[in-house]
């Protein structure tokens, strides 16, 4: 879940602060929260000043580097492209004015949520591949059931360590204090793969998985 407010007023803050509290603690719901871009003052945006369990994401520059408006910098969890990030309008322009250009941190915090998304889901599609696999090779299977995938991992990826732990294993700068993912280390070459394989669905699966199990902290 990605979404920034301004801080509710009582009675809503108390309601508010116990329906994140049971959102994140009973129900596992990540919640992703853009920094404020009002500066360096303190940040007090919700839902991350409810609770600190919520993934607190900033603005970044092409080089990598914080944007300067991001209030708080320091205590941001992750930064993601949020200066003049091109986004298709989908509209019938011509070709030179069917992109516009947004910056600021929900941009940002968007990016994350989606990336979140798609961890969650090469997860998912692991535990599918473990369920293929076991079909056609029942006996091979139980030989790597330490490092398969199952519905229990598919509910650990969705808690914020687990999910923190994927996010910086896929990799991040050193120069921006380990704030900025670079993701193109990771993907790029799991994306050539699954062009290399493509009609061969189990094999497609197999790549997928063996990213999933660096993202469980699995077979390592």
């Amino acid at each position: 879940m990605s979404w920034t407010i301004k801080p509710p007023e009582e009675p809503l803050r108390s309601q508010f602060d116990t329906a994140i509290f049971n959102a994140i603690g009973k129900h596992g719901v990540l919640i992703f929260c853009a920094a404020s871009d009002q500066g360096q003052s303190a940040d007090v945006s919700y839902p991350h000043a409810s609770s600190h369990h919520c993934f607190r994401i900033g603005a970044a520059k092409a080089t990598g580097n914080i944007v300067d408006t991001v209030g708080d910098s320091q205590t941001v969890d992750f930064i993601f492209p949020g200066h003049e990030v091109v986004i298709d309008s989908n509209e019938t322009k011509t070709q030179l004015e069917k992109f516009d250009a947004h910056s600021g941190s929900s941009v940002a915090n968007g990016l994350a949520a989606g990336l979140a998304a798609l961890v969650i889901e090469c997860v998912r599609l692991g535990a599918l591949y473990t369920r293929e696999y076991r079909k056609l090779e029942p006996k091979v299977a139980i030989n790597y059931s330490h490092i398969s995938i199952d519905e229990g991992d598919l509910k650990k990826i969705r808690s914020r360590a687990q999910m923190a732990y994927a996010l910086n294993w896929i990799g991040t700068n050193q120069n921006t204090n380990n704030k900025y993912i670079e993701v193109w280390h990771t993907f790029s070459g799991v994306a050539e793969k699954l062009s290399r394989s493509e009609g061969v669905s189990l094999e497609q699966l197999e790549h997928i998985a063996t990213l999933a199990r660096f993202f469980l902290k699995k077979g390592m």
